[in-house]
């Protein structure tokens, strides 16, 4: 299994990295109706998507998040990153 982490960058430069836990996995691929493996395995990623999971793992990790569409306003860039394999 590939650990992934998201790294969260906002409009007012604070930055923060989230651990993505299987439960925002789950979370992901049920409402992007895609593998998250598949969805982030090629050069041709969907924003949307990348948004979505920082989105999931930041709420997952107890943070307060906004409802999803204004929680996107507060955003300059999400990055994932997948550690090594176990």
């Amino acid at each position: 299994m590939i650990r992934l982490t998201v790294t969260v960058e906002r409009r007012d430069g604070t930055q923060e990295e989230f651990p993505v836990y299987p439960s925002a996995i789950l979370a992901f691929e049920r409402q992007a109706k895609i593998s998250t493996a598949r969805a982030f395995s090629s050069d041709d990623v969907k924003m949307e998507h990348l948004y979505l999971l920082g989105y999931l793992a930041e709420k997952d990790s107890g943070a307060i998040v906004k409802v999803f569409d204004e929680y996107v306003k507060t955003l300059a860039h999400v990055e994932v990153k997948a550690g090594p394999k176990e």
